[in-house]
């Protein structure tokens, strides 16, 4: 608009001039005239291409401002993503070594339950062998009830009842005794990995004057019979000492009643038990 009215002025003003200029003059004036008409117009018409490409760049950008915001905005969201994703990974991660934990731990205990179980196996294939030569070798004595063999959780119980290793009131081994016991002895020296353990058992009745010289209670009878057999199998039957113990337990672990004669009977007794090496600390 300025332009426009600028362009009038100084046509007005050359419309002046022309009445008073030369005529080679009013043609110069007129030329420069169009030439700036034409360099007024290119620069119109090149600020017209600049304001269209301008808006079109303008437009474009935001655009692009557009697609950049939606872009942060997806990778705020892929990095929450991401950040649950690796807060799952760990949790997994610290299950899977849990697991793999359990996993070794279970399988140790597998193999020592199954080490558990062969061992177990060959105990009770050892005990079993170890009843069947006894039984074979003291047939007699079980039948007459005078030799009791007893196999329980592991171990081997053989059962001398009464008189038949010591006399009334001794500690000294009688010969019947002593022939069972050399048989039983035999019977033991293949099962080197079994211990030994003889125990004395006697009734309630109080000993006689005469005894109480020699055993004060029935503690030291009992304890001096299971120390005699104990003595035996090392000195006579051969055995190794590391594997013999003797306990006396007076008249404190009955098997029946004191108050009848069977029962006392049955209570005068030396108990000879047979375990592996690892399952004789267990006996009571």
């Amino acid at each position: 608009m300025r332009s426009s009215l600028l362009l009038s002025i100084i046509s007005l003003f050359l419309l002046l001039l022309c009445a008073c200029m030369p005529m080679p003059l009013y043609n110069e004036v007129k030329g420069n005239l169009e030439e700036t008409r034409t360099q007024r117009d290119e620069a119109q018409r090149q600020l017209k291409d600049l304001n269209a490409k301008y808006a079109q760049i303008e437009l474009q950008l935001q655009r692009m401002e557009l697609e950049l915001s939606k872009s942060e905005s997806q990778n705020a969201q892929f990095s929450k993503e991401i950040e649950k994703l690796q807060t799952q990974n760990a949790y997994l991660k610290n299950i899977q070594q849990q697991q793999q934990k359990n996993i070794k731990r279970l399988n140790q205990e597998l193999e020592k339950r199954r080490s558990v179980i062969q061992l177990q196996g060959k105990v009770i294939q050892l005990l079993d062998d170890t009843k069947k030569t006894i039984e074979t070798s003291l047939k007699d004595q079980i039948s007459a009830q005078e030799v009791e063999v007893v196999e329980a959780d592991d171990k081997l119980k053989v059962i001398f009842v009464d008189k038949i290793l010591f006399d009334s009131g001794s500690v000294e081994i009688n010969p019947r005794g002593r022939e069972l016991l050399t048989i039983m002895a035999g019977s033991l020296k293949e099962t080197n990995n079994q211990d030994i353990l003889v125990e004395g058992h006697t009734d309630d009745v109080p000993l006689s004057a005469a005894l109480r010289k020699r055993f004060p209670s029935n503690w030291e009878l009992s304890t001096a019979r299971a120390a005699a057999v104990a003595r035996f199998f090392q000195q006579v039957g051969g055995t190794q000492p590391q594997r013999l113990s003797a306990r006396g337990y007076s008249s404190y672990r009955p098997v029946a009643s004191n108050k009848t004669r069977e029962g006392r009977h049955q209570n005068r007794r030396i108990e000879i038990i047979l375990a592996p090496h690892n399952k004789m600390k267990n006996v009571e």
